[in-house]
């Protein structure tokens, strides 16, 4: 039975996967997902589409674009980490198994009961953006992208550990999951005026983004009111139920890849990214602001519920009848279901980007030099709690070091939200005509990977022509 719960839970967290806290690119994920203010080419779909026309100082290429190279995940939990599963739930072999002592079972319960585990992972196939002259900047891209969860309270793990337990009353309201897989594609376009008259602004960039979604799996735990209830005459007693909510390109409720989607839906971003002036001789501000993922899916093919009946009792336990028709009962049953509609996670990105030079700023940008070091803060304003991403606030700061043209360390810290506390990393490498981005959310996990709940990394490798 031990087992059985965690396969439940570990299935269950992995049928959804995609986004926490909606980190898009490898720089923004190993900088305090600051983004909206200093991401730039194709880094800025998704992030603030105002940047899609932004550069690095020494860069002046006509498109940016990359295939298959460009994609991260994060896994954020209170408990779940290798060195628990191995130690738990694994066994040396069928003769060898390892058997949970009373200890074992206690630590299980203090540390999984009622955490969520939260995990999250993007890839972009291609994103291309092109610098057309005085029209703008128009960037595409098509990546997969999603979110998953899972929560088990106390009484159903205590259930599956010590078992039936007499005169008890357990409780499964607080277990549940969700997740969802969605297909995107982004069209973006942005452009850049030059305010003559203003004595703040040096110049100004706008952009929009239209993106369709193509949804393939979603599930939840829709309801989930039961509760189990034993004496000790060997009678079990069932109240209420557990309900659960689907769609997807599979009949059988299980995520599977289609070209023909299981829901459709729209989503827009819209963004603006301004330069200040005169800030100081030797440095460079810029403002962004961004309204991300306004839209919905709406769910058309395979929707269905699946439903538990939890009011049954059972007299005599060791009736054999009885537990055959329990198990009828308990079976579930599928009923079809109307279209129905969820919300992508819409959020409001609001930050600063300084950038130091080492001689001044009108000298170096006209030579195309890189600034020494830059450093960014962005505050993070989700709209929901539901899927990764939370309506508390997160305030997160970034910084990178341009050791060189060609080498660039990166270090980040974001306070809030579903993390309430990470420390990033990361590294960047621009060899002239390719540009590699190496980054963590969580930059303990790299000194203890197997012990580490919260673990993340990304990758991303694009190309520029000039």
């Amino acid at each position: 039975m031990k087992t059985f719960y965690f396969i439940l839970l570990f299935s269950a967290v992995l049928s959804g996967v995609s986004y926490s806290q909606n980190i898009y690119d490898v720089r923004s994920l190993s900088m305090g997902n600051t983004g909206v203010s200093n991401s730039y080419d194709v880094d800025a779909l998704n992030n603030n589409p105002a940047n899609i026309l932004k550069q690095r100082t020494n860069n002046k290429a006509s498109s940016y674009f990359s295939v298959l190279t460009n994609f991260n995940f994060h896994v954020n939990s209170g408990f779940f980490s290798f060195d628990f599963y191995d130690k738990y739930f694994t066994t040396n072999s069928v003769t060898d198994p390892i058997f949970l002592s009373d200890q074992d079972k206690a630590t299980i319960i203090s540390e999984a009961s009622g955490e969520k585990v939260n995990i999250s992972a993007m890839i972009k196939y291609i994103s291309l953006v092109f610098n057309i002259n005085k029209f703008g900047s128009v960037g595409i891209s098509l990546d997969d992208r999603g979110a998953g969860n899972f929560t088990i309270s106390r009484d159903p793990l205590e259930l599956g550990l010590y078992g039936n337990q007499i005169n008890r009353i357990y409780d499964f309201s607080g277990t549940g999951f969700k997740g969802t897989w969605i297909r995107q594609l982004n069209l973006t376009y942005a452009r850049s005026i030059k305010p003559k008259k203003s004595k703040i602004f040096d110049d100004l960039s706008f952009g929009i983004s239209v993106k369709p979604q193509f949804g393939q799996f979603f599930g939840s735990t829709d309801r989930n009111d039961l509760t189990i209830t034993t004496n000790n005459n060997l009678q079990v007693r069932g109240t209420g139920g557990i309900e659960f909510l689907f769609a997807g390109t599979s009949a059988d409720n299980v995520a599977q890849l289609s070209l023909t989607p299981a829901g459709f839906g729209v989503g827009f971003d819209f963004g603006v990214n301004a330069g200040i002036k005169n800030i100081s001789k030797y440095g460079q501000m810029n403002v962004g602001l961004s309204l991300n993922d306004l839209g919905y899916i709406k769910w058309t093919k395979n929707a269905n519920r699946y439903v538990y009946n939890g009011n049954y009792i059972v007299t005599d336990i060791t009736d054999p009848a009885q537990l055959d028709s329990l198990n009828k009962i308990v079976k579930g049953t599928k009923v079809n279901v109307p279209d129905f509609s969820t919300t992508l996670p819409l959020n409001l990105r609001l930050g600063i980007t300084y950038k130091i030079f080492s001689k001044p700023v009108k000298d170096a940008l006209k030579k195309n030099d890189l600034e020494l070091a830059n450093i960014s803060l962005e505050y993070l304003q989700g709209f929901y709690d539901d899927l990764g991403f939370s309506k508390k606030p997160a305030v997160g700061f970034g910084a990178e070091l341009n050791a060189t043209n060609v080498i660039s360390p990166r270090i980040g810290l974001v306070l809030g939200g579903t993390e309430e506390f990470a420390v990033n990393f990361g590294l960047g490498i621009d060899t002239g005509p390719v540009l590699i981005d190496l980054g963590t959310y969580n930059f303990s996990s790299l000194f203890s990977p197997k012990s580490s709940t919260k673990f993340s990394g990304g990758l991303s490798i694009k190309y520029k022509i000039n």
